[in-house]
């Protein structure tokens, strides 16, 4: 049985008990294993440290790894492709930046995930101006479409920096506020 097999078959029970799933398992060689695991609500660091230590049960003295063998074990994170369909259905509503397997790229709303396909929403591009008279152009309603897990090579998060840029600036906003009514005198050095 394949290393990351294995991996996998130990887990198995662990992840299931902390509703957890694994995403990925990568190594180098029999010196470096990555674990990617994630949960529907997010994984926490203390969940991380507890897969490795269980994990480390299993592969101390397996003959498997190297006797110095390094475990790293982490959420995916924002930038690395989805892979399991429980990653897609958390990640409703968010734009995600597809290449098919036949070659196409693009970006779509991610509206539906079930265990073999996820369903898209075009994004609406603007309708750009012409100069002259007024016209009433509308832009064309998005069209929704069906994509099989199969069918995608590689599906990434799109992060929109502008609505984060302005959750930061309401909430510096809010501390400016607050920060209006402390009637203490600011510290001197």
């Amino acid at each position: 049985m394949e290393l990351k097999e294995q991996i996998g078959q130990w887990l198995a029970p662990l992840l299931k008990e902390q509703n957890l799933f694994l995403v990925d398992v990568r190594t180098a060689g029999k010196a470096k294993i990555e674990i990617f695991a994630d949960g529907d609500h997010g994984i926490t660091i203390s969940q991380c440290a507890e897969i490795s230590r269980f994990l480390e049960q299993y592969l101390d003295g397996s003959g498997l790894v190297s006797d110095s063998y390094t475990l790293e074990v982490s959420s995916p994170g924002m930038d690395n492709p989805l892979k399991v369909p429980r990653q897609y259905k958390k990640r409703i509503g968010r734009t995600l930046h597809i290449i098919t397997t036949d070659g196409r790229d693009f970006e779509a709303e991610l509206i539906a995930a079930d265990d073999e396909k996820i369903k898209l929403r075009d994004l609406v591009k603007p309708v750009k101006k012409k100069k002259g008279p007024k016209t009433t152009e509308k832009p064309e309603p998005p069209k929704e479409f069906e994509l099989k897990y199969t069918d995608i090579k590689k599906a990434v998060i799109q992060i929109d920096w502008s609505k984060i840029k302005g959750k930061i600036s309401e909430a510096s906003s809010e501390e400016r506020d607050e920060g209006a009514d402390d009637e203490t005198e600011p510290e001197v050095e």
